[in-house]
């Protein structure tokens, strides 16, 4: 009911990715409000309206519910950095699971998936690896802190109980240490801190408009009261989307940091993205080689690859690994990191998946599984379409974001793909964010060119069995005059469940559209396909 004040009591019965609470106001129409759980009845007032919805401002608990806990932050009800302290953690996984399923039914159209129980973090709290802080220049004082939700208003919280405690003792410090060079610090944005697995190595990034004055010095002077931090630099830039800008120096110490996850050995440039939770990482990629399921044959893809984390971790188990990562200096740690382990079956592209994928595809070159790891905003449509023109077995999709994992779902299972399984992991304790694993694979033969076999033709010799590209080529090309390409080839013995040759050469073309098959080419390589008994 509504109050002469304006303001309004509802009941919340929804609760959203951004972590606010959903309810409806008197007119139907859908009300977001911060700090709000499903189950609770709470007095509001309007901060914001539009046509679609409105943004509520919570006043008061009217019934909280049994899962409310008071948050163990001084700061967090200003703070932008988490919104879900105020949950017990039994309450944040169901919340997550919820958000899950929610994305899969009304985006997905997937309505009858099974969704798991989200695996829970043994630590809750201090557990991120990387945090960026804000740095705020006072007249005399230097503050570190966060922003607060969709805002630019800054928080002083140096004391994040998210981060590692390495990262937060390091950030006590660091005001102290930066004062003496106040003067000069005026185009400084951000602070990063990363530390590794082990807690042995720590690498400080300074983020500013402009090149600092006293950039060495002070690295220097953070390196001498800091014996773990291994290398400082300075990222220079503006940028829009990202707070790293485009121009980096070292400005002292080692060039990369040295970690190791899931027994794989890395060296890590600053910007390199790894995920910020490191020991729910391992369970993640653990999850992902249970749900590869490798027999050491098949040949895999790891898109949006990073540094190689992924793709290295299961080269042991196949044949031979693909990564492509559009970042070039993480392309270039992924490929360090191959020779560091002594992987050999394992390479990695320079270049978006939208573009390579397409070239491999071009160059008859399939993978058995693709695994996708893309950034928040999902899969690009080549992508996508690239895996749908070609079809690989297997497809496993591990997403930060399940609106975007949803929408891409949407478009594998349409008619090739079906889900098998969906395991959420919470890398991302007190927050609304949750990670997710989906297994895919090809739905059922009616989906595939049926072949009639006579028995007595599955008696064959190795030598019958495995004619080359170049031979289905001739034969396509002496008995119908058509020119076939090994794509075309491949498509065709796809669609019919056969194994696909190797070829590790890549094109050059940038032509990122992917041809299909033909009706009549795809006729003739089906009759040169039967002709050397191969179906």
């Amino acid at each position: 009911m509504k109050n002469t004040d304006d303001n309004y009591l509802v009941s919340v019965s929804g609760f959203t990715a951004e972590g606010s609470g959903v309810a409806r106001l008197p007119d139907g129409l859908a009300v977001f409000i911060p700090g709000a759980l499903p189950g609770e009845v709470v007095k509001i007032s309007i901060s914001q309206r539009s046509k679609n919805f409105a943004i509520g401002k919570m006043l008061e608990v009217i019934e909280p519910s049994a899962q409310r806990t008071p948050a163990p932050c001084p700061v967090y009800e200003n703070c932008g950095g988490c919104l879900l302290q105020h949950a017990s953690y039994d309450e944040q996984l169901q919340l997550k699971k919820t958000i899950i399923s929610d994305a899969f039914k009304r985006i997905a159209k997937l309505d009858s998936i099974e969704i798991a129980d989200v695996i829970g973090a043994k630590c809750q709290f201090a557990y991120r690896n990387r945090v960026s802080y804000h740095v705020s220049l006072g007249e005399n004082d230097v503050q570190l802190g966060f922003y607060s939700s969709r805002s630019r208003n800054f928080v002083s919280a140096p004391d994040c109980l998210l981060a590692a405690p390495s990262i937060t003792a390091l950030a006590r410090r660091l005001p102290e240490l930066l004062q003496p060079y106040h003067s000069s610090l005026s185009a400084l944005r951000e602070i990063v801190i990363r530390v590794n697995t082990q807690g042995d190595q720590m690498l400080l990034t300074l983020v500013s408009d402009q090149p600092l004055s006293h950039a060495r010095e002070l690295a220097a002077t953070l390196r001498m009261a800091e014996p773990k931090l291994c290398s400082v630099w300075e990222c220079i830039g503006h940028p829009v989307y990202s707070i790293y800008g485009d121009k980096w120096q070292l400005l002292s110490g080692e060039q990369f940091l040295a970690e190791c996850l899931c027994g794989v050995s890395l060296q890590l440039s600053p910007a390199t993205f790894t995920q910020v939770n490191s020991q729910q990482t391992e369970s993640l990629y653990q999850l992902v080689a249970e749900f590869a399921s490798l027999s050491g044959q098949e040949v895999v893809w790891d898109l949006y690859s990073g540094a190689g984390i992924i793709a290295l971790y299961l080269a042991k188990q196949a044949s031979a690994v693909i990564g492509v990562e559009n970042y070039s200096p993480a392309a270039a740690n992924a490929c360090q990191n191959a020779k560091l382990n002594g992987i050999e079956n394992c390479r990695f592209i320079a270049g978006a998946a939208e573009s390579v994928l397409p070239q491999l595809v071009a160059d008859g070159f399939l993978a058995d599984l693709v695994v996708l790891d893309p950034p928040r905003s999902g899969c690009d449509r080549v992508v996508l379409e690239t895996l749908l023109s070609f079809m690989p077995q297997r497809i496993i999709y591990v997403s930060c974001d399940p609106a975007t994992l949803a929408r891409d779902l949407r478009i594998l299972c349409d008619s090739v793909y079906t889900v098998q399984r969906v395991q959420p992991v919470d890398m991302f304790p007190q927050t609304g964010h949750v990670e997710t694993v989906v297994l895919l694979s090809k739905l059922n033969a009616k989906q595939h060119i049926e072949v009639e076999l006579n028995l007595d033709e599955l008696d064959l010799t190795a030598a019958e069995s495995k004619a080359t590209y170049d031979e289905i080529k001739a034969y396509v090309l002496e008995k119908y005059d058509l020119k076939v390409s090994s794509l075309y080839i491949s498509q065709v013995k796809r669609k019919c469940g056969l194994d696909v040759g190797q070829n590790y050469n890549l094109s050059k073309k940038e032509d990122t559209k992917v041809p299909q098959c033909p009706p009549e080419k795809e006729a003739a390589i089906m009759e040169a396909l039967k002709h050397f008994q191969m179906i």
